[in-house]
């Protein structure tokens, strides 16, 4: 799939002092998404349908819920209630069906070696595996995270190509503190996509060491920020520490703290 450039957001995110431009492109789009779905944006048909479908996540209904627009939120969440309750009868249904001829082939024959026995048993276990899987999906789906996913695949290939065309962006990519363990595979795949071997491999020699030496400082920051709370180290400097925990958790999991 190619991706059309989206060069402005992606130089902006890398002029910042940051563990991951990534994490800052996607909590942008993320903002962005949040207020368009309680906007006039979710009432466009096509928009509504595709809510109706998939829902949110829990934490994107967190967000959307903390905007403030209750009547908005209510009206989407109303809808998709009504799908999801037609996706589920329908399960329900089928559930009910298959407990309902494994109990009575079981009740005809009760046998613990009865061939009939055992396969009726099987087939209710799967088709409650089959709901569960169903529940499971229907749980963790969400509309916003698969445009923020969408989203973030453009930058990795817009970075793809600063990258490989624009010797000033080479410059500050090289300069900056690597990416964040949720969105470095994103740009891994996406450089593989991309790159021909030869640039693939120029890639990974700035990339991959860039990652190690920035691990390795915010290990010697958060190291020097658990002895400052020993009373011999109470008078002396910080130094860059004071905020090291919040930077290596959003480095090991990709969220501002």
């Amino acid at each position: 799939m190619k991706y059309h450039l989206d060069t402005i957001p992606v130089w902006d995110a890398y002029k910042e002092d940051t563990e991951c431009p990534f994490c800052v492109l996607e909590n942008r789009v993320e903002t962005s998404y949040v207020d368009s779905f309680l906007g006039g944006s979710v009432m466009e048909p096509d928009v509504r349908i595709a809510v109706n479908k998939k829902g949110f996540c829990p934490a994107h209904n967190k967000l959307l819920y903390q905007a403030q627009n209750r009547l908005g939120l209510a009206l989407i969440t109303h809808t998709h209630t009504l799908e999801t309750i037609k996706k589920m009868n329908e399960r329900i249904s089928k559930l009910q069906k298959t407990a309902h001829n494994s109990k009575n082939s079981v009740l005809k024959k009760f046998n613990l070696f009865n061939r009939k026995s055992i396969i009726g048993g099987a087939s209710l276990k799967q088709s409650i595996q089959s709901f569960s899987d169903w529940l499971r999906i229907h749980h963790k789906q969400c509309i916003i995270c698969d445009r923020i996913d969408y989203s973030l695949n453009r930058y990795a290939y817009t970075l793809m190509h600063l990258w490989e065309h624009d010797k000033e962006f080479q410059d500050s990519f090289s300069k900056s503190k690597g990416l964040c363990f949720s969105h470095l595979p994103v740009v891994l795949d996406m450089a593989a996509e991309c790159l021909n071997s030869t640039k693939l491999a120029k890639f990974l020699q700035t990339l991959l060491p860039l990652q190690m030496e920035n691990m390795d400082r915010l290990e010697k920051e958060l190291l020097w920020f658990t002895q400052k709370f020993d009373y011999r180290n109470q008078d002396k400097p910080w130094g860059s520490s004071k905020d090291a925990l919040p930077r290596i958790l959003q480095k090991l999991t990709g969220k501002y703290m």
